[in-house]
Formats: structure tokens, sequence, C-alpha cells
């Protein structure tokens, strides 16, 4: 039988590296549009994939509401965000408990709009985003990650101004770097990733909605 990517539990389901909610259902697409090609999984324990649900959950309400987010990104959000807050109220006030009115651009509209700037778990979205490359890198090599980690998320804006100059560097020497890699995934309007290994450690550099990218690095352990 097969053990879990995370642990040596047995793998009792498969989970999908990125989140599945992430990716529209043909419901919410036009007519013939297919965001759900060959979905990347990986066998999975019960404590790795159903029991961290309402974290793929939450990592897909930042996503598709993100400022970054494209308007594939943003239809998720009208659609079937909009369905879970209809259904759960709560979860509207667990996303915006702590907001400011902004004006915002989005990357795919020239207009301006009123938006709301919202205070994100930033140590959430780093462990739910950590263990989607480690999934990925599971994936891509068969083994299990053990070692350091460290997550850069472009997505998010700190109020630190010098944090968020190292991060805006970080991501840029990142995207050069890859410049010239090749992008994997089926469906890279939703999200696609570019990966490298060197004896000492790997890199993801991953992107959703188009524009909303993050880097994940592990530093191998001898």
């Amino acid at each position: 039988m097969r053990s879990c990517y995370m642990c040596e539990s047995d793998a009792t389901s498969v989970e999908h590296a990125p989140p599945k909610c992430l990716f529209p259902e043909k419901k919410d697409t036009p007519k013939g549009t297919d965001f759900r090609k060959n979905l990347i999984t990986v066998p999975s324990c019960d404590l790795h994939n159903s029991a961290k649900s309402h974290d793929d959950e939450y990592l897909f309400h930042v996503l598709s509401a993100s400022f970054t987010s494209s308007n594939v990104g943003l239809q998720q959000f009208i659609t079937k965000v909009r369905r879970a807050f209809e259904r759960n109220p709560s979860l509207v006030s667990a996303l915006t408990q702590t907001s400011t009115s902004v004006t915002l651009r989005r990357q795919d509209d020239p207009e301006w709009e009123d938006g709301l700037a919202v205070s994100v778990r930033g140590d959430r979205l780093d462990t739910i985003l950590g263990n989607c490359a480690r999934a990925l890198d599971f994936h891509e090599t068969t083994n299990k990650f053990l070692g350091l980690m460290r997550v850069i998320t472009a997505f998010t804006m700190y109020t630190d101004s010098i944090r968020q100059k190292a991060v805006d560097v970080a991501m840029q020497s990142t995207e050069s770097f890859y410049a010239d890699h090749l992008a994997h995934g089926d469906n890279p309007e939703v999200f696609w990733y570019k990966f490298a290994e060197s004896e000492h450690s790997a890199t993801f550099l991953m992107c959703f909605y188009s524009h909303s990218k993050v880097v994940v690095k592990f530093d191998k352990v001898a």
C-alpha cells in the first residue's frame, strides 16, 4: 500500500495539488471550457487531506478575492465563493474581520474600483502553500521533503516597507532565474508552477489565477 506524501501513514485517498476547489466547475465557466484537465494528485492520509479542508477553503477565498487575481479568479469569487458565503455568512466575517476601504485596480482591468484591504493569516497561508509545494515535490521526485521551508507570497502586501521591498526583490530575482524554465500544469489560467532542484535545495515558483505568485524554497538536510 502507498504511504502519504507527508508522513508514513497509509494513504486512504488522494490530495490535489493545489486544492481542487481552486479550479472552476463547468457550471461556472463558458460552455466548452474545462479548467479541471489532468489535475495533479498525490497519495494522502486523512490527516493531510480531508482534515485540512478548511485550510483549502481559506486559501481559495483569499486568492480569488485578491487584487492580483485574473478574471478567472474573480469569476470564482462571484460564483462559487458567493454561494459559500450565502450558505455560511460567518465565512464573510472571518475573512473581513479586520478590513479597510481602499481603491484598487486589478491586473486585467484598467478601471479603478472600490475594495477592501483585509488582514490575512500569513502563518496559515505559509503552511497551506508550503504543503502544496510539498505535494508538488513528491509529484516531481517521489521523495518526501524533510527540512526547513521558506515561503514568499507576492499577492499579499506588508505594512512594513522594508519587508515589502525585500519580498519584491526576491520575487524579481526568482522570476528572472525561472525565465527560461518550462511551466508545468494543464490549466495555466488557474495554476502553473516551475521547479528547480539542487543537492542542497528545491525551489518552486507557483502562480495562481495568472498573477498571484508564490515562491517556496526547501533547504534539504543530510
